[in-house]
């Protein structure tokens, strides 16, 4: 039987059985949290732990020599291709949905690198997976947690706001019953102040369900404008005006609709609330090398120290804040490959720049 040296020291030494050293091995890979592979340019795989029995459910002799990609989810093929072809010295970490064995979904945070054999001339490639199921779990609910807490924030501003106009439908019609004359006048006002409503419940709606998480192409302009419009009503309470400004009337982007009218009511409403006086929030897209969309304050602005920890959970600047909106806007922005930064405006305030790549 083969046997190994171990040097502990210069006055002992050890030797031990190949086959224990095996056994310690498989063990430790047994126990392992996450799973090894090594697979070649065709996603052949050539080597993979014995924890994907764990993890997936297959064997590992079941695994071995098969087609990585037949165990990856179908809308994530194009996303685990395009993350090996992008592979040079540095690995890369990438969601991918996995597969597994009974047709379930394992969520994974998964490293992948890139090793070269000069003697055989061949390239593969190493990955090593982590489920991350239950995180993911844990981030949907905070996600639906803190957007029921903006639709309740929301809800005394849109009372306030629905109030006014049927004040003035009521008021117009008491009118009508006197003096006909310039019904078309009236009519003309209530529809508009009808539209307003709907408008406002329609958003307010929309943000209470769930999100799909349907990715297409979307027009960014008209979400944007449609979040301006639920959100003045909370901003008119602080006698805070939006303006929306932008450089081309449409720019299409890939994304969940939902998620990314999430994006824009946190920011929107952590400028509003960061604004202690009255005044103008401006939220602006245009294209800089990539589309970019800003969301300026005249606030105090943001510490210089806090700058490259936004996005912390129970990080904020505010008394009573938690930093779980910014958690949950950064998270959906890295599902979008999008980024954030916070920069100081000239003037006063900050500006919250998103970045499309």
């Amino acid at each position: 039987m083969k046997k190994h040296s171990l040097m502990v020291n210069k006055d002992d030494q050890f030797e031990v059985d190949q086959d224990i050293l095996t056994s310690a091995f498989q063990w430790f890979d047994n126990h392992s949290t996450n799973v090894k592979l090594i697979f070649d340019e065709n996603y052949k795989i050539v080597y993979i732990s014995y924890s994907a029995e764990i993890i997936f459910g297959y064997t590992k002799d079941c695994l071995y020599g098969s087609h990585l990609l037949d165990y990856v989810s179908e809308d994530h093929i194009d996303l685990i291709k395009k993350s090996v072809n992008s592979l040079g010295f540095d690995r890369v970490t990438v969601e991918i949905a996995f597969k597994n064995s009974d047709g379930n979904t394992v969520h994974t945070s998964t490293h992948l690198g890139k090793i070269i054999d000069n003697h055989k001339g061949k390239t593969y490639y190493i990955g090593i997976i982590n489920d991350i199921s239950e995180l993911k779990t844990a981030r949907k609910m905070l996600m639906n947690s803190e957007k029921l807490s903006s639709v309740g924030q929301l809800a005394a501003s849109v009372v306030h706001e629905i109030r006014n106009p049927l004040t003035s439908i009521k008021g117009f019609l008491q009118l009508l019953e006197k003096d006909t004359e310039e019904q078309k006048v009236y009519f003309d006002i209530m529809t508009e102040e009808i539209e307003k409503i709907e408008s406002i419940t329609s958003e307010l709606l929309y943000i209470a369900k769930p999100s799909p998480n349907k990715v297409q192409n979307e027009d960014l302009t008209t979400i944007i404008k449609e979040v301006c419009i639920l959100m003045r009503s909370q901003a008119r309470l602080n006698e805070i005006s939006i303006e929306f400004i932008s450089e081309e009337e449409q720019y299409h982007l890939n994304c969940d609709r939902s998620q990314i009218k999430q994006v824009f009511i946190n920011l929107i409403k952590n400028a509003i609330e960061a604004m202690k006086e009255p005044g103008t929030i401006q939220v602006k897209v245009y294209e800089d090398d990539v589309l970019t969309v800003d969301v300026i304050d005249e606030g105090e602005g943001v510490p210089v120290e806090l700058k490259d920890r936004i996005g912390e959970p129970f990080l904020s600047t505010k008394e009573k804040g938690t930093g779980l909106g910014l958690m949950v806007t950064k998270q959906i922005l890295d599902k979008h490959h999008a980024s954030l930064s916070v920069l100081d405006n000239e003037e006063n305030g900050s500006i919250f720049r998103i970045r499309f790549y």
